[in-house]
């Protein structure tokens, strides 16, 4: 659990900053691949996506899409089994499910 909640906190606060409650919009995902071939493909998605100030860490992936603000996270199941967690927030409801969206359809 606690690897959903800490990027959660994370990508809230980073959003918040603007003074009004961020909207939120995740999604998990079960694939058909490891959790490195994960990692992998996300991080060449949301190069695609043009994600900004890119940071990786143990808890995922971090960064900004314009004014939003992205994690996505790879957690191991198996050795060829992994689970895929996006997160985006940002005060624009359309934006942040757009670009949620576009994550979660992109990595397969």
């Amino acid at each position: 659990m606690k690897w959903i909640v800490v990027p959660l906190i994370i990508i809230s606060n980073m959003a918040w900053s603007s003074g009004q409650p961020p909207e939120l919009w995740s999604w998990i995902k079960d694939l058909d691949k490891s959790k490195e071939a994960c990692e992998i493909q996300s991080s060449f998605v949301l190069q695609a996506i043009k994600l900004e100030n890119q940071k990786e860490t143990k808890y995922g992936i971090y960064g900004n899409v314009k004014s939003n603000s992205v994690v996505v996270k790879c957690i191991e199941i198996s050795m060829s089994k992994s689970k895929l967690m996006v997160a985006v927030a940002g005060n624009n409801r359309d934006s942040v499910e757009i670009i949620r969206n576009k994550i979660v359809g992109a990595i397969n």
